[in-house]
């Protein structure tokens, strides 16, 4: 069988004086899981989780960005592999807490393993940005969910990346020149996990709204929800007197436990546009929400198409990631800020210089991509040299004559297998 494999990052990058990020968006493989649970008189499920992230409690109010290096906010580095997948004891999100989970922060979809309970009274917000308005002049893909991808930029427009992205608006002033909406992907299992794709952009300028993120939740004992999980596609760009932008698709929910209850939210919708004219739409696809649990006792609204099923392998080994480790020779933090403000690179040149880039569990021989988007120069894709040395660890490099100013970009791996 033969499947269209992709996985994508973004970073951002400037000439002379370049900020430059590393932000693994998401990956998916085939894969196709026939499980079945014999329910016996002890029912066992296990996390996975070696518990060396310690407990995550959260209990102040307030609205917290999801940063693993935040010593500060969670009392020590999280996830000091970069792999994604956090070992956690316990966690708690306390009522009046919103955590913020991003793409910029967050390098593909997010695996959260518990030994013990978890509790969620307050908000994880895994939704995709809205896209550029028209008149912000800013040709940038708006940041998705961790797990999701990004909306596609305006005027000239650009589809939504990802493997549902909306297509890129055409005509000024017709029907075409609406961006479509990006549309979900998964399958019902979520194996592999994967968040929403983004909308298409306007040729008027107004950028497509990015995809919702994708989270796995797991406990070897309980899952509470009384608050709310959310992972909704972003918004479209506004523009005056045209037929608008795309918006993002919903992303992915799993949660997996001995027993999982409350009456929270759970959300993975795509947000609602334009009926469209012709056969165009600019509504973002609907994404997923998986329940497993032996005792299902979850009563709250769910938005989504919804799949309620014992707990099965949380499929946390061997996943794809690929980033970039340096500019010029400068290296990239494996968690950059992407602040505008504190730039992560700084070079100066005005020849091109070699982006060094970092795969694992992608097939040797992969050619990968990087699209560079400027705000002083016309859009460009590189191709770097194929992918060169073992599935568990392969490099490349990619040569780019950078403009001055400021570029972001996103650098994508696809292949087949």
């Amino acid at each position: 069988m033969s499947s269209n494999n992709q996985y994508a990052g973004s970073f951002k990058t400037v000439a002379r004086m370049i900020r430059c990020y590393v932000r693994e968006l998401s990956v998916f493989v085939l894969a196709v899981v026939l499980c079945g649970v014999g329910l016996t008189h002890a029912q066992s499920f296990s996390s996975g989780s070696n518990g060396s992230d310690g407990p995550l409690n959260l209990t102040a109010e307030g609205t917290y960005v999801f940063d693993p290096d935040n010593v500060t906010t969670f009392g020590k580095v999280l996830d000091p592999d970069r792999d994604n997948i956090y070992h956690f004891t316990t966690i708690n999100i306390a009522a009046g807490v919103t955590l913020k989970l991003s793409a910029q922060k967050g390098n593909g979809p997010m695996f959260w393993l518990a030994q013990g309970a978890v509790t969620i009274a307050g908000t994880m917000d895994l939704n995709g940005d809205k896209g550029n308005d028209a008149s912000s002049n800013s040709r940038y893909p708006a940041v998705p969910g961790p797990g999701g991808f990004g909306g596609g930029v305006g005027g000239p427009a650009g589809p939504g990346f990802g493997p549902g992205g909306g297509a890129a608006g055409g005509t000024f002033g017709q029907c075409s020149d609406m961006g479509e909406g990006g549309t979900f992907s998964g399958n019902a299992f979520l194996v592999p996990l994967i968040g929403g794709s983004g909308g298409g952009g306007s040729t008027t300028g107004a950028g497509g709204g990015a995809g919702g993120g994708a989270i796995l939740i797991a406990s070897s004992m309980s899952i509470a929800i009384s608050g709310a999980i959310t992972a909704v596609g972003g918004e479209s760009g506004f523009c005056t007197s045209c037929f608008g932008a795309g918006r993002g698709s919903g992303g992915a929910i799993r949660l997996a436990a001995l027993s999982i209850s409350g009456s929270g939210q759970l959300n993975a919708a795509g947000t609602s546009g334009n009926a469209g004219c012709n056969s165009r739409t600019n509504s973002g696809g609907t994404g997923r929400v998986r329940i497993e649990a032996f005792q299902d006792t979850f009563t709250g609204p769910i938005t989504g198409n919804v799949t309620r099923a014992t707990p099965f392998n949380t499929f946390t080994s061997d996943l794809p990631s690929v980033r970039v480790v340096s500019v010029a020779g400068v290296p990239v933090s494996p968690s950059p800020t992407g602040s505008l403000a504190m730039p992560d690179v700084t070079i100066n040149s005005s020849v091109a210089v070699p982006f060094a880039i970092e795969a694992r569990n992608i097939p040797v021989g992969t050619v990968v991509k990087l699209q560079i988007f400027s705000e002083n120069a016309s859009d460009l894709t590189v191709n770097a040299s194929p992918l060169v040395g073992t599935l568990q660890l392969s490099t490349a490099t990619a040569n780019v004559l950078l403009p001055s100013g400021f570029s972001r970009g996103v650098i994508r791996a696809i292949w087949t297998q």
